[in-house]
């Protein structure tokens, strides 16, 4: 048993020796004087000593009683595993300190400064050999305090400055780290400390069970979820729709797209959008005039950008939660784009159109024209498929396999390194009647979950394109212009392909079944044609749309791969394309030799510089924050039991006094006590009472002593028997 107020308990009994104290000093010993009736007054005494002192010490031992139980019940005495939540015990704090903590209040204080104050008021509530440690749930998780530890002052000065990170909040993994170190023994607490906002809690990841066990008890406690909307407009991406050598004609300009997002309140407002950076040589503004109740906008730029790139950056005006209001992004130099063709070598090829191979027109496509700037933009080279190897593959950005059934497929693993890293490869099947099941190996290395059937499909009528085709990053560009270019194209053979998520989708026949696929692996990208541009299977390469539709698979696919490298606070690595880095170099972390190993998780948004052996910087990544993580919608109270509940039973608190309160109305035995102190009392008084008025007086002590009360009990006697 433990008590809420111990010192209350120990007080009460202590005040239980006072009627016995009292009682101690008041027997005084005075010296007996003789006089004439003392023979008859001290044979009375002799005869009720004895019941006068039973009667004593029943009242003095009530009287002791009830003032020591009043006592206890003061101090709410618990039993059970109710004795474990206040008494010595271990505190396990939990911490959000993602991105939404950095929101700021009406008061001017951040969240995470409201919650840290809290967690420091109940680190100061403890007693002396309590134990305490911290969690940071901002990703990555992190322990602040471990041991745990008894230097309470310490742990309030840690926690007190703490800053808000970039990173989205992880309560589910913040509770496994803090599951995997509770002790197996004694009594356990943990409390989270968070406002439950939608970025703060992932419905695709749930916390693990925490459980009492025979020898444990664990008291989960949780803050109140908050109720409070706010107002936050975040700056999710900033797009280059295409690199500025790859739009033939167009010298150095370059096209952005800005994507900005609302959420909590969605008033009426007006948001003003700069772009900034050593890229461009002058700054850019837009103003976005936001509706009521729209959440999601988009802005345009086109700017110059310097021939060696650089960094551009989007940012808007600060709001309640800045961390949010800027994101990064580069714009690589005037480098020109390397090309593959992974085909055997045909010497008579290229000499009628009708024995043009994939890669022939794939070639046609990239290059149009020999006199326009974009050749200077484009180094196409050849190689064959039996002989390709990771020397190959070097300052290559766009791969096009028009034979990879003969491929090796030992080099699949290594094609899939090369596109995690950063690369397109495009995949044409090969246009000869071929029966092999090359596909698999490769799609498996690459992690795709499509399945290709081992030979193709005749169309007998063939089939069309229709004008309304699926929205895929990879031909947004040119979305409109399909309705008129996608209906010419005629198909009279395809390779069957099943398993293909509709996200994966780029162009489909009349019928709905894939033409062209698009999938992200990694940091790169991977396209793979069901019908290889060959005229034995169909016609588009000598339609309209061949062309555009080859460019936006260079230009956008190289943009989108470039993108997909970019690192996340907390999220995903920085990916690094350059071969021969050893060190990497990121903001708010020490240097990391790489050695072959992934980039740890970044902790602060920047930029991540690759150095080689030499210590030369010879390729600049950017991270960004996470911005799913700065959504601060609350969810509601029912939402975040429902999200805890495979942890086990939660209770909410917003103060120590509420979590008092919910202790008692879980079963203190103080009620209980007090209703015995009550009963107790009255007993006291019967009783006193009844001592009183002589309760245990006879016929032989009504008002006569000694002799004469025994002749009196012998008239009594002869009269009853007369009568």
């Amino acid at each position: 048993m433990t008590f809420v107020t111990t010192s209350l308990a120990i007080a009460g009994v202590a005040a239980a020796s006072v009627p016995i104290l009292i009682h101690l000093l008041l027997r005084r010993r005075r010296r007996p004087m003789a006089w004439a009736a003392m023979s008859l007054l001290m044979e009375a005494a002799r005869r009720h000593r004895r019941r006068s002192r039973l009667e004593q010490i029943v009242l003095l031992a009530l009287r002791s009683i009830i003032v020591a139980t009043l006592g206890v019940a003061l101090a709410q005495p618990l039993i059970g595993e109710r004795a474990a939540i206040l008494g010595t015990r271990t505190l396990h704090l939990v911490i959000d300190d993602g991105i939404a903590s950095g929101l700021v209040e009406s008061d001017g204080r951040t969240t995470l400064e409201r919650q840290t104050g809290e967690a420091a008021d109940v680190i100061g509530s403890l007693a002396g050999d309590d134990r305490v440690s911290v969690t940071l749930a901002g990703s990555p998780v992190r322990r602040l305090v471990f041991g745990p530890s008894t230097d309470h002052r310490s742990t309030i000065r840690a926690i007190e400055g703490l800053s808000s990170r970039e990173g989205a909040t992880d309560l589910a993994g913040a509770l496994e780290l803090v599951e995997s170190g509770i002790e197996e023994t004694g009594s356990q607490e943990i409390h989270v400390f968070s406002d439950f906002r939608r970025g703060s809690v992932d419905d695709r990841r749930r916390p693990p069970a925490i459980r009492d066990s025979s020898d444990r008890r664990v008291e989960l406690v949780a803050s109140r979820p908050t109720d409070v909307v706010d107002a936050n407009t975040q700056v999710v991406s900033i797009e280059t729709a295409r690199t500025p050598l790859s739009t033939a004609g167009a010298g150095d300009l370059l096209l952005v797209e800005v994507g900005l997002r609302r959420s909590g309140e969605l008033a009426e407002s007006v948001t003003n959008v700069r772009l900034e950076g050593d890229a461009i040589a002058g700054v850019e503004n837009r103003k976005v005039e936001w509706p009521a109740g729209r959440s999601e906008a988009r802005v345009d730029f086109q700017i110059r950008v310097d021939e060696d790139g650089g960094l551009l950056e989007a940012v808007i005006d600060p709001d309640a939660l800045p961390l949010d209001d800027r994101r990064v992004t580069i714009v690589p130099g005037r480098e020109a784009t390397g090309v593959l063709l992974v085909d055997r070598d045909d010497l008579g090829s290229g000499t009628r159109l009708d024995r043009l191979r994939g890669t022939d027109w794939f070639e046609r496509a990239l290059l149009p024209s020999p006199d326009t700037t974009i050749v200077e933009a484009i180094e196409v080279d050849r190689v064959d498929p039996a002989t390709i190897g990771v020397r190959d593959l070097e300052g290559i950005s766009l791969l096009v396999l028009g034979r990879p059934d003969l491929v090796p497929e030992d080099f699949n693993p290594t094609l899939a390194d090369w596109v995690r890293r950063g690369g397109v490869v495009v995949v044409l099947p090969p246009g000869q009647e071929t029966i092999r099941a090359w596909a698999s190996p490769m799609l498996e290395s690459l992690d795709l979950p499509w399945a290709v059937a081992l030979e193709s499909t005749m169309f007998d009528p063939p089939r069309r394109l229709p004008s309304e085709q699926p929205r895929s990053p990879l031909t947004g560009l040119i979305g409109s212009e399909m309705i008129e270019l996608a209906p010419s194209v005629r198909i009279e053979r395809a390779l069957p392909i099943e398993g293909v998520p509709d996200g994966d989708l780029v162009l489909v026949d009349e019928t709905g079944d894939p033409v062209v696929l698009d999938a992200p692996v990694g940091a790169g990208r991977v396209v793979f044609f069901a019908v290889t541009p060959d005229l034995e299977w169909t016609d588009l390469p000598v339609r309209p749309l061949m062309v555009p539709l080859v460019q936006e698979i260079a230009r956008q696919g190289t943009a989108l791969s470039r993108r997909g490298g970019d690192g996340v606070v907390g999220a995903r690595s920085p990916t690094l394309r350059t071969n021969g880095v050893e060190r990497i170099v990121m903001p708010g972390m020490p240097d990391r030799d790489l050695d072959g190993s992934t980039p740890p998780l970044p902790e602060r948004s920047g930029v991540a510089i690759g150095v080689d052996i030499a210590g030369r910087n010879i390729e600049r990544v950017v991270i960004n924050p996470d911005v799913e993580g700065g959504r601060i919608e609350p969810l509601g109270r029912d939402a975040v039991e429902a999200w805890l509940e495979p942890a086990g039973a939660w209770r909410f608190t917003g103060t120590e006094v509420e979590a008092v309160e919910a202790i008692d109305d879980r079963g203190s035995l103080a009620v209980t006590l007090v209703i015995v102190v009550l009963a107790l009392a009255i007993i006291e008084m019967i009783v006193a009472r009844w001592f009183a008025r002589g309760g245990l007086r006879n016929r032989r002590s009504r008002g006569l002593t000694g002799a004469n009360a025994d002749a009196e009990i012998d008239r009594d006697r002869r009269g009853g028997a007369t009568a």
